[in-house]
């Protein structure tokens, strides 16, 4: 440093040790008092003060001495100041030769003159009758915090925990009950919360405790197969705040409670560890990595057994007044605790479809991707971590949680579109990447103000916390009653836009497509599979599981804009697909037309027009995956998706010929397959509210007809050309085009079975929708005359009335 630099520093340093002498020495300078007045010098004369206080004193001044406050609490009602000392003699003066001497020295030796202190030392601070307080604790016998595991016990499941006075006063507790009521039936039927000796209400002596026995007698009638929830302690405390213990008790399922009782935790995170496999796998410098995909299509295929025994298992007509919010398989815990996170998990009416499809379409998926043959481990690696975004985004329960997830779907596809696929593979992963992303920071906004504006709420281990991001309580809050507002407009109107506009992008909804056509383009044909089977679902089902029971009121102020936006999707995306010369392009644009007969559904806010969005979001996620993988099926062989280059395959390919026309005629409603079934659906739930919007969307039926037949006619009809036998993508071949393998054809064979079930036998997917279809309507949209019945039996009776 040069000779100035250390010149600045040094004086720098004595300002600095000047100014803290001076405020040092000023701080212990004892201010100078006017002559038996005891006011500094200076100052003006003081009134006379109350008895107590020193003369002249004002009441509140703040040279007044106080008696200190007790810290454990004091009881409301209780006066705040102690009284002065025993010894004190009225007035609070210090008696006769208990002053200080002259100069305010003490004595030699440093003990206090006589008289200074009484006898025997200072005797105990006195406290008047109910100046402290008791102070609430609730623990495990053991001292741990909740939450509470309740052991079976005959038919019975029971456990305990200790209700505790911390306090230096009595507590009197004024109830103990389970945390749920007739309005809010937060637990399901059976559970009971008493001290042991069978009260309610006691008066514990300060570090007393008394014990609380929790029961759960199921039932057989109970369809409850496990118990997430609260027992609430009232007390007298000074904030008459209550406190919460978390109880928890779950019924051994499938013989193998460690799997079953976790199956939302297996089916997430098995992918996860198959990824986790393969890196290991690279670590080790392992060569053959055409074996990888064995390993992950089992790993596939044990996640669809567990989506099999989850449909089988879940229990129809588990709505939300049979308790626990109405979700089943739920797994719960603490994750992030200064975030007020939790892990967790659950499915319902609404996500127990999508869980099933995504399970189906992953394993198809992985069928198709063995026509992957480069870098196989970084491609098998994204496909696992995809698989655990998606299936986490429709079993979360917590806000924080369904973002983690959503975000974590982003980055594979952006990979397995940038490395893995087409020619423009960068331009349509950038745009795709841009476009979610977008929409994300959007749900990001909206979750963080949803959270901050949420009401005072109790994790699942019992504690108080002022905010909370779980969705079943955020869907108890009064946000439209709050009346905020967001720079001046109204807070639920404009969270509701925030989040509807992410997940519209999602969708894709009309004017926020474009990203689409070129991701399908560019994607291989797996991935596509995946885009329109499973991640365009994602935006509907964010818009039914958040907007709707989140912002009811708000919801039914936007629903006629989302019917009109539906309408255009439907007629708009029909109208693409019939220009285009690319039969994936046509495809992608059909998928955008189609996804306009959910949003027209949802918009309707009746329970038939809810149920057909959540069956359309269905059955176009096992038609489109068909259609995806047909068409990779012939580019695989001709190297090209121009549909003005075929014509006559139907010669050359008659069964890859009978599977596409079944696939075309399914995506355009043939009465008898599922697509019909989603759109007579539609078409019933949306009439009676948007008559004339619904007769506009149904032209599009006409027009999704015209370009599925017209591509059906030039790609497969009329003459065989013949400029293909010289071509060299057909040499190997010999210049013919080979009729589909094995494994194609199994891609292909469990799409259609499930297309030809649906469309004759749709029951057991209406009744599995039931109760989450009519919880989901009546927070939305309170039943009327034509909402008594369930969604099941309107559906059933409309479809009954169509031709």
């Amino acid at each position: 440093m040069s000779k100035s630099g250390w010149k600045l520093v040094w004086a720098a340093a004595v300002v600095l040790l000047a100014t803290l002498t001076a405020v040092s020495v000023g701080a212990q300078e004892p201010t100078r008092a006017e002559p038996g007045t005891g006011v500094p010098a200076g100052h003006p004369p003081l009134p006379p003060g109350e008895p107590g206080a020193m003369p002249g004193m004002p009441p509140g001044h703040p040279m007044v001495p106080s008696a200190p406050r007790d810290v454990r609490g004091i009881e409301q009602g209780a006066t705040d100041t102690a009284p002065a000392h025993p010894s004190m003699p009225p007035g609070g003066m210090m008696p006769p030769g208990g002053m200080m001497p002259p100069g305010g020295m003490m004595p030699p030796g440093g003990m206090m003159a006589p008289g200074m202190m009484p006898p025997g030392g200072m005797p105990p601070m006195q406290h008047p009758a109910g100046a402290l307080s008791g102070q609430l604790e609730l623990q495990l016998p053991g001292g741990d915090h909740g939450p509470l595991d309740l052991v079976l016990k005959g038919d019975v499941y029971e456990g305990m925990f200790e209700v505790h006075n911390s306090g230096l006063g009595p507590l009197s507790i004024s109830s103990v009950a389970p945390f749920t009521s007739d309005a809010d039936p937060r637990l399901p039927p059976g559970v009971t919360a008493a001290f042991a000796d069978g009260s309610h209400t006691a008066v514990l002596a300060p570090n007393g405790s008394k014990q609380v026995l929790v029961k759960w007698a199921p039932g057989k009638s109970n369809l409850a197969k496990e118990l997430y929830g609260q027992v609430r302690v009232e007390s007298d405390t000074r904030d008459h705040a209550p406190a919460a213990m978390g109880i928890h008790a779950e019924m051994p399922l499938g013989g193998m409670p460690w799997l079953f009782n976790h199956i939302l935790s297996w089916m997430t995170f098995l992918p996860l560890i198959g990824m986790l496999g393969i890196f290991v796998l690279y670590l080790l410098g392992y060569k053959k990595d055409e074996n990888i995909k064995w390993g992950v299509l089992a790993l596939m295929g044990v996640n669809l057994a567990l989506a099999i025994w989850l449909f089988l298992n879940y229990s129809r007509g588990f709505g939300r007044f049979a308790g626990n919010d109405g979700f089943q398989f739920i797994e719960r815990g603490v994750w992030i605790r200064s975030l007020n996170v939790e892990y967790f998990m659950g499915v319902d009416g609404t996500s127990i479809s999508m869980v099933l499809l995504t399970a189906l379409v992953s394993f198809v998926a992985a069928i198709v991707s063995f026509s992957v043959k480069s870098q196989l481990k970084g491609y098998w690696a994204m496909f696992c971590l995809l698989v655990t975004g998606m299936m986490g985004v429709f079993v979360a329960l917590d806000l924080f949680m369904f973002y983690v997830f959503w975000e974590v779907m982003l980055l594979p596809m952006y990979f397995l579109i940038g490395i893995w696929g087409g020619p423009r593979k960068e331009y349509a992963a950038i745009k795709f990447f841009l476009y979610t992303l977008a929409g994300s920071v959007f749900m990001l906004l909206a979750f963080i103000a949803l959270y901050y504006n949420a009401d005072p709420a109790f994790l699942s281990s019992g504690q108080a916390v002022q905010h909370t991001f779980a969705i079943p309580e955020l869907m108890r809050v009064d946000y439209l009653g709050k009346d905020l507002t967001i720079l001046g407009l109204s807070f639920v109107k404009v969270i509701w836009v925030v989040l509807f506009i992410g997940f519209a992008i999602k969708v894709p909804m009309f004017p926020f497509h474009t990203w689409l056509p070129d991701a399908h383009v560019e994607a291989p044909t797996a991935i596509s599979v995946i885009l329109a089977g499973v991640l365009l679902k994602m935006g509907t089902y964010g818009m039914l599981r958040i907007n709707f029971p989140l912002l009811p009121e708000a919801t039914q102020w936007a629903a006629p804009a989302i019917a009109v936006f539906g309408v255009i999707n439907m007629v708009y995306g029909a109208f693409c697909a019939m220009a285009q010369e690319d039969l994936k392009r046509l495809v992608a644009y059909s998928s955008i037309s189609h996804m306009g007969f959910c949003l027209l559904g949802m918009a309707a806010l009746t329970p038939a027009g809810i149920e057909a969005s959540i069956v359309q979001m269905f059955n176009h996620g096992t038609i489109t995956s068909m259609l995806f993988t047909l068409v990779g099926v012939v580019y695989d062989r001709g190297h090209t998706r121009e549909i003005s280059r075929y014509g006559g395959m139907a010669t050359e390919m008659p069964f890859y010929t009978a599977f596409f026309g079944f696939a075309f005629m399914a995506s355009l409603g043939l009465p008898g397959l599922s697509g019909f079934i989603g759109e007579a659906l539609t078409f019933v739930g949306a009439f009676p509210i948007y008559p004339a919007l619904t007769i506009i969307g149904a032209t599009s039926v006409i027009f999704t007809a015209g370009y599925h037949l017209w591509a059906l006619q030039r790609v497969f009809l009329g003459k065989f050309k013949q400029e293909w036998r010289h071509s060299h993508a057909l040499e190997l071949w010999g210049g013919k085009f080979p009729e589909m393998n094995f494994r194609e054809a199994m891609s292909l064979a469990p799409m259609a079975v499930i297309v030809v079930i649906i469309g004759f036998w749709p029951k057991p997917l209406l009744n599995m929708l039931d109760s989450g279809v009519m919880d989901l309507t009546n927070l939305v949209n309170p039943a009327g005359a034509s909402q008594v019945a369930s969604a099941t039996e309107i559906v059933t009776h409309a479809l009954a009335r169509l031709p």
